[in-house]
């Protein structure tokens, strides 16, 4: 649920310390967008996906509409608006694999959720979902409460009060560093912070961070687990990935922190592939790579 994007690719040597003019290395039009990528994500790991999200009816929705069911994505809860701009981003890239991106065109887009066939909700095994549409989050989290079906948000910075109300609606928010400060009055993610935003919600919670792993709340403690070392080609998509894999993980009734373990692997193998959505990776190398962590 939330997201798709047309993303134009740029890679360069070396992020500018200024503003200059610079020549690309190469350019590609890739799919992305941190739902469309997830759903992606879980069809490669041999879990079918249905992707819920808004596009224009345009030539750029036309492009991802091929890439999508390329990968196995479903779209019956998608709507491709006339008039909507389809979002797009520039993406630069460089070698090191770090990324600055600038996205266009989520205002014109519809923000009623009723196009959504929620009552699909109870055949889930899990349902994930990003903050950049509000309504249609909030709507499929309501029906995977209902439906008793877990509920993984992607949980990035927007404005705060939002941002908690997705979070309390979802069985398992899983923030950025961002959106934890953003929840907890800019406090670092250590013990004492994440218990005392878990006990707001009222449930378990995650915090991702980077190369570093992630850290979870759940059963009275905080535990990690680890990201593995690669060589990175390109971190663009990663987290998308990690959520993603995490949602399949939990669709196959992997306990917490094995799911996250599955996550991590996937997101880090992500990093050394890159190549955006043909770059994914599959079940056996995730599971293969679950090994190395330890």
């Amino acid at each position: 649920m939330g997201t798709t994007t047309l993303d134009q690719v740029l890679e360069i040597e070396e992020m500018p310390k200024q503003a200059i003019k610079i020549p690309a290395l190469r350019h590609a039009k890739r799919g992305g967008g941190p739902a469309a990528t997830a759903a992606v994500a879980c069809a490669v790991l041999d879990r079918p996906a249905e992707l819920w999200s808004r596009m224009g009816a345009d030539p750029e929705s036309e492009f991802l509409r091929e890439r999508l069911h390329h990968h196995g994505v479903g779209l019956a809860g998608t709507l491709f608006e006339d008039g909507a701009d389809t979002v797009t981003a520039v993406v630069i890239v460089d070698r090191k694999g770090e990324r600055f991106i600038v996205g266009y065109g989520h205002g014109s887009l519809p923000c009623s959720a009723a196009h959504l066939p929620l009552g699909d909700v109870k055949k889930a095994g899990a349902i994930l979902a990003d903050v950049s549409w509000f309504e249609g989050a909030a709507a499929a989290l309501d029906a995977a409460r209902a439906a008793n079906v877990a509920s993984v948000l992607d949980a990035e910075g927007i404005e705060p009060d939002k941002l908690f109300d997705l979070a309390r609606r979802s069985s398992l928010p899983v923030f950025s560093e961002d959106g934890f400060a953003l929840m907890s009055g800019g406090a670092e993610p250590d013990a004492a912070s994440c218990q005392a935003l878990a006990e707001r919600l009222g449930g378990t919670i995650g915090v991702t961070l980077g190369s570093e792993g992630s850290i979870w709340w759940t059963d009275g403690r905080l535990a990690h687990v680890p990201a593995l070392r690669v060589t990175v080609q390109d971190t663009t998509g990663a987290g998308d990935v990690f959520h993603g894999a995490l949602a399949a993980a939990l669709a196959d009734r992997r306990p917490l922190l094995q799911a996250a373990r599955f996550a991590s692997a996937a997101a880090s193998l992500k990093c050394e592939l890159g190549n955006g959505w043909d770059g994914m990776p599959g079940r056996d190398a995730v599971e293969q790579a679950m090994a190395r962590l330890g």
